[in-house]
């Protein structure tokens, strides 16, 4: 299962509250639970040198993924 985890990345502007704006983006990463999905993305998140947060972790609405590893009669060039 894949799952999509938002991530805030802390910007330098301020709010009116004087905290950090957040700049979102998303990844994906391959997991069996929304748990691992978190684990798994915040032990990414520690090798950036910038801050960050987890704002949600949902599951992929995908039926398939194709790719060179999992499909690789696709990408094959004759």
């Amino acid at each position: 299962m894949h799952y999509t985890v938002t991530v805030g990345y802390e910007s330098e502007q301020m709010d009116r509250e004087g905290n950090p704006r957040l700049t979102k983006s998303n990844i994906i990463v391959q997991a069996e639970s929304n748990a691992e999905a978190n684990i798994t993305a915040s032990k990414f998140l520690a090798g950036d040198i910038r801050s960050s947060q987890i704002i949600d972790v949902k599951k992929l609405k995908i039926d398939c993924i194709i790719d060179d590893k999992n499909t690789p009669e696709y990408y094959k060039t004759k």
